[in-house]
């Protein structure tokens, strides 16, 4: 997994998965190496919770090509969230 934190610094949001949508495609420059890592979902969650405690969705990191390629922000309910979580209210878990 320290490949893919090696590519934090360069990845870059190259859009919006709808108008109102807090996930995002992105894109890691071709001269970064590339994870040793299966394409999909990466193996940690971050868990989201809402002001009050309760469950409201994950975040999840999609990995293509041993490179990071999108962030899901997935929620639990009928109110789609506009925006990404405060940090204090996710907790990842690496499975």
């Amino acid at each position: 997994m320290q490949e893919l934190r090696n590519q934090l610094p360069e990845t870059r949001v190259t859009g919006q998965w709808g108008a109102e949508s807090p996930s995002v495609d992105l894109e890691v420059p071709a001269d970064i190496p590339a994870a040793q890592i299966e394409d999909g979902i990466i193996p940690a969650t971050g868990t989201v919770t809402d002001d009050s405690g309760q469950l409201f969705g994950e975040l999840l990191v999609w990995v293509s090509g041993g490179r990071l390629s999108a962030l899901e922000f997935s929620w639990y309910g009928d109110t789609a969230p506009t925006e990404l979580p405060d940090p204090g209210l996710v907790t990842v878990t690496v499975q």
